[in-house]
């Protein structure tokens, strides 16, 4: 395909750039390592599980052999309930019974339209929690959040499937092509592959236990998945990577808009900078994700997936390519995306030293080949990103509970040098920063165990007994890990505002918000203040004007040119860290076989921005509106 480059008005060409063929290799299943492994780490979880007696009762029940019943569950969740609230594929509970409604939004950018989820409800694989629900006679309510009716309803989900399927398994090895139609709409095997695999294995945590069966393997009707071509996945050579290609699908042929999960592209070539790499956590395993991500109708992939237990990388979009991860197209048009398995508010227990260190081996070398700088403004959590379709739905992923001093003095090498400037860089110490954290949901609060903390809260006063910061969109004002309007995370620099006794004062979100000055440490970078007299507005992307468009040709995702509307406005004295200068730009792009005009236009508008560390999110300002100091 042509990628083009529109400039004032003018089209111009910008070369003749290929975006890739598709790959369409058979995605194969990653080896589980020999030792049993889980989700490791010493901190209490506030995800619950089942007892042993509710496998045991299912099992019998049902007549599923109770080791399928644990590998099952091991495989989707790990034995855990996600904290009684869905997976980011909308699964709830330790047998991940799915449900439409609750499936995260598109990581395109923007909301799920009601089209797409309709659609989901065709897909048997995301709506087994209606049909669990009716096939152990209870409320599918009560199988969101009762552990015992979870397991019940997975149990009645297997042995249906089977039924339906006209399978009477005899042995283990027959429940194989079972597990493989429970996978989904995507044909993958891989799923089922791994569940067998934790059936050889064994698994283990402090309340279940899975023994090991090394006699197991998989249905022999069943074809071996076929290894990719050498030298497919994009990684250092050191690390073990698989690649596994995303769906790219269209969807619905009469909307050219209508298609999953990326954009093919040539990035850098056709003029799409690689920048940013940013840093996700699944909200769900790591085998889930990687089949949801083959799903079209998702909407939603990333560039690669970490697996916890061993650090095992799966790459699923080419780093070329446009992978929908950010939910904001800015920031999704000139990065790489890195999910990691895991639940943020589990992180520490997820977050293990080979995750850690195959992720800082990746982005080492993502970083050298696009030429990234290894700091914060340019290595982001997805909480550093806003949505830009509905900004208070924004993510707060990777979490409180990823550390991020270690995670980047591995990707560096080593600890970096403190450089002293006007600026500050939030820097508590990892280890001993705990402070008191809440998780909420539908069914209330409640506290979460101490443990080592990524952010500082931030207080209207210089005490410690003045209220949490709030801001005018969101609320907040509270300890709850989610809410993020009184927050900030290690690494982000602000300009001060303010000193008093052993506090300090930044400017955050449009006001003074008070911390430990020890919780900081000196930076250096420019900054950012409002031009005399102005109301300044604060954006969440860069994107060109609706005029600036070329004639006749739709703009935006999905079908109207994206609006420009301001979430904030910042005047008077107040300062922020600049943290990149940004081009209005908008990568246009449809269906590769829709055959639109113009496809893979990178439209530029004749603005261009600042990207400030603004609150607990990089927002943007036109460098029209401030002055640089």
């Amino acid at each position: 395909m042509t990628a083009h480059r529109y400039l004032a008005g003018v089209l111009a060409v910008a070369g003749l750039a290929v975006a890739g063929t598709i790959v369409a290799t058979t995605a194969s299943a990653q080896t589980r390592p020999t030792t049993p492994t889980g989700p490791a780490g010493p901190v209490a979880r506030v995800a619950r599980e089942p007892a042993p007696a509710d496998f045991a009762a299912a099992a019998r029940e049902f007549a599923v052999p109770e080791p399928l019943l644990l590998a099952y569950s091991y495989g989707l969740t790990g034995w855990q309930d996600h904290g009684g609230l869905p997976s980011a594929q909308g699964g709830y509970g330790p047998m991940h019974l799915t449900s439409p409604d609750a499936v995260a939004a598109s990581g395109r950018g923007g909301t799920r339209s009601a089209a797409a989820t309709a659609r989901l409800r065709t897909d048997p694989a995301r709506n087994t929690l209606a049909r669990a629900a009716a096939l152990v006679g209870q409320p599918a309510a009560r199988l969101r959040t009762d552990l015992t009716q979870n397991v019940r309803g997975g149990a009645a989900l297997l042995a249906d499937e089977a039924r339906q399927a006209g399978i009477r398994p005899a042995a283990l090895t027959d429940w194989y092509p079972v597990v493989v139609r429970l996978s989904g709409g995507s044909g993958s095997s891989t799923l089922a592959d791994d569940i067998f695999g934790t059936l050889r294995t064994g698994a283990a945590d402090a309340r279940l236990r899975l023994p090991a069966q090394p006699g197991i393997a998989t249905h022999p009707g069943i074809a071996a998945p076929k290894l990719p071509a050498a030298g497919q996945a994009e990684c250092p050579a050191d690390l073990a990577c698989t690649f596994v290609p995303a769906a790219y699908t269209w969807n619905n042929t009469a909307d050219a808009n209508d298609y999953g999960n990326y954009d093919p592209a040539d990035r850098p070539a056709d003029g799409n900078r690689i920048r940013y790499i940013v840093i996700h956590d699944t909200e769900g395993s790591f085998d889930g994700t990687v089949q949801w991500f083959q799903n079209p109708y998702a909407y939603t992939s990333a560039h690669y997936v970490i697996r916890s237990s061993d650090g095992a990388v799966t790459q699923m979009v080419h780093t070329r390519d446009v992978a929908w991860h950010a939910g904001n197209w800015t920031v999704n048009a000139e990065s790489i995306g890195i999910e990691h398995e895991g639940v943020a508010v589990d992180g520490a227990t997820w977050y293990t030293d080979a995750m850690y260190r195959s992720s800082a081996k990746l982005v080492r070398y993502l970083a050298h080949r696009y030429h990234i700088p290894l700091d914060r403004q340019h290595i982001l959590g997805h909480d550093d990103v806003a949505n830009d379709g509905n900004y208070v739905t924004s993510h707060w992923d990777p979490g409180p509970f990823w550390d991020w001093d270690r995670y980047l003095s591995l990707v560096r090498g080593g600890a970096q040098p403190q450089v002293a400037g006007r600026l500050v860089a939030v820097r508590p110490r990892f280890s001993t920063n705990r402070p008191p954290l809440k998780y909420c949901d539908s069914t209330g609060c409640r506290d979460l165990p101490a443990q080592p903390t990524n952010a500082v809260l931030l207080r209207t006063a210089p005490r410690d007994d003045a209220p949490l910061l709030t801001d005018p969109l969101l609320g907040g004002g509270t300890n709850d890990i989610a809410d993020w309007s009184d927050k900030a995370v290690t690494g982000r620099r602000y300009a001060v505002a303010g000193r008093s006794g052993d506090w300090t004062a930044i400017w955050y979100g449009g006001q003074q918000a008070w911390l430990h000055t020890a919780d900081l440490c000196a930076a250096g970078g420019a900054t950012v203040t409002p031009k005399a007299g102005r109301e300044v507005p604060v954006f969440a992307a860069a994107l060109p004007e609706p005029s600036e468009w070329p004639p006749g040709t739709p703009a935006g995702q999905p079908s109207t040119p994206p609006a420009m509307n301001p979430l904030y406005t910042i005047s008077g004295d107040q300062r922020y860290q600049l943290a990149d200068t940004q081009r209005a730009g908008y990568y246009y792009a449809r269906f590769d076989g829709a055959n639109v005009p113009l496809n893979h236009t990178i439209v530029v508008g004749a603005r261009s921005y600042y990207r400030i560390s603004f609150n607990h999110r990089y927002l943007y300002v036109r460098t029209s509106d401030v002055t640089l100091g």
